[in-house]
Parts: structure tokens; sequence; C-alpha cells
């Protein structure tokens, strides 16, 4: 008789949900130190929630959230187990607990998910892509691209002439024909950026000028790349001495700007013909 009354008995003793946990750890052949690696919670919790002793662990919330972590872990369906966990915290009259505490481990179904994970990269190397674009394309290139191009340029062309070193050239006259060397000189009026251009169209030089500041192109630049600005009102061109006058629009970008001694007096007999007004015969 005793014999048949005890399996009813050990059913009996299973009453709570965290003997239902162990058994089905044990079952998997797992240690409390397994799950714990696996939930990422304290091995101390989960002996708490093994043992139906919540007084130990943090707010009521959190309990459960342990209970179906612990429950996904040992392949228990983590819904029932969080039912019963908060029916058997009322029981205990668990509510009146603080609902917040401190505690080590962070819950991990309150973990961010790695689609949401992945997703949030992807966003950020789109928009540092965009940025790249958005620099790449900008009028001015970045300053440390400037310093390098231009250190490059010093340690391969003849230095910019300086102002004060070297008598300023007499000027011609307009109509005058200028030799095909006579210097061609840039100067800011105030800082201003200047880029040469290959016949593709590609900018292979950078450099900004300080007011003030002169460069007179090498020769080389002459003949095989053309001038870009984007303040063409704060660079003054001049060639053999004579100033050209502006060479676009204030506050556009200008291109293509061919910086041959003869095209650069021919630009600026141009548009000092476009404002001559012919004199006016008068009846006798």
């Amino acid at each position: 008789m005793a014999d048949e009354e005890a399996p009813e008995q050990g059913e009996l003793a299973i009453t709570r949900t965290g003997d239902r946990l162990r058994l089905a750890r044990e079952a998997v052949g797992l240690s409390l130190a397994d799950v714990a690696t696996r939930t990422r919670i304290t091995q101390r919790h989960l002996e708490a929630i093994e043992k139906s002793e919540f007084s130990g662990l943090p707010g009521r919330t959190y309990v459960t959230g342990f209970a179906r972590a612990y429950a996904r872990a040992v392949d228990l369906p983590e819904a029932e187990i969080g039912a019963a966990i908060r029916r058997e915290l009322e029981e205990d009259a668990y509510g009146s607990r603080p609902l917040y505490e401190a505690y080590e481990p962070t819950d991990p179904a309150r973990l961010p998910t790695a689609r949401l994970a992945w997703t949030l990269v992807i966003v950020a190397l789109l928009l540092g892509s965009a940025y790249g674009i958005w620099r790449f394309l900008s009028v001015e290139p970045d300053e440390a691209l400037i310093a390098a191009q231009n250190q490059a340029a010093d340690n391969s062309e003849a230095p910019a002439t300086a102002p004060g070193t070297a008598p300023a050239p007499k000027a011609a006259a307009p109509g005058q024909a200028v030799p095909a060397d006579a210097p061609v000189v840039l100067t800011g009026l105030s800082e201003v950026w200047i880029g040469f251009d290959d016949a593709t169209g590609k900018t292979e030089n950078w450099r900004t000028l300080d007011a003030g500041e002169t460069y007179e192109v090498p020769a080389a630049y002459v003949q095989q790349f053309t001038l870009r600005t984007s303040i063409p009102q704060a660079l003054k061109v001049t060639v053999g001495g004579r100033d050209i006058g502006a060479v676009g629009p204030a506050d556009t970008l200008v291109k293509n700007i061919s910086l041959k001694p003869a095209d650069l007096v021919a630009r600026a007999d141009g548009a000092g013909a476009a404002q001559t007004i012919p004199p006016v015969a008068t009846k006798r």
C-alpha cells in the first residue's frame, strides 16, 4: 500500500515551477552553470528560481523574465512557465515588493536582436558613405587633402612668388601683344581656393591663397591645365603684369579657364570690348 502511494506523494512534491525547471534541466543533462552561460543570468538567481525563493530576486518583472529565459534554455514552453511564475508570485504576496531593484545581469529578452543590430550597422554605413560622397563632390576639398597636395606641389615645382621679392613686370597695354611665355600670376584678394584641371576635367592640384598671397603658375601648368575657383571675385589674374579682370560671376564655381597668355588677354580684350560704347557721329 505504501509503495502505491509513493509515486503519488512524489507527484505532489513537484508543485512549484522551480521544481519543474530543475527536473527539465537534469533531464537534458545541464548544470546550473550551463544554464547560466546560456541565459546570461547569475547562477545564484537561477538557484533561487529552482527553490522558488523569490524574495532573494529582483523585482517581479525580472523574476518572470528570468524564468522564461530558463525555460527556453531547457526546452520548456516559456509562456506557460511565465504564467505559472506570475501565479506563484501572487500566491506568495510578492506583488508588494518594489517593481525595480538593481541586479547584475540584463534580461536577455531585453537585449537588441541581431536583426536590429545589423540594421543599425547598415544605416550607419549608408550615412557614412553619403557623407563621403558629399565631401567628394563639394567644391572645396578637405583641408588635410589640400595641405598634402600643396606639399607635393611645393616639392616638385618652383616656389610661389612671395610679395615684394621681385619687381612687378611692366603691364602690357590693352591690345598689345603679350609674349607666349609671359608670366601668369594669381593673387588672392581675400582667402580663395583654386584648382588646376587636366584635359579630362580631373583636378590634379589644389591650393588656397591667403589675402595678398601671389602664386606664379608654372609653365607646365599653363600649357597642360585649366583653372577653376569657387570665388572668382576674390582672385586677381595677371598675365605679363596686365590684370585680365574677373574670371567669372561672383560666388560662382567657374572652371575650364585657359591659363595660356594669349587666351587670357583675349578674354580681357573681349570683356573690355563688350563694355565699350562706340562714339555717336555728329551732323555737320
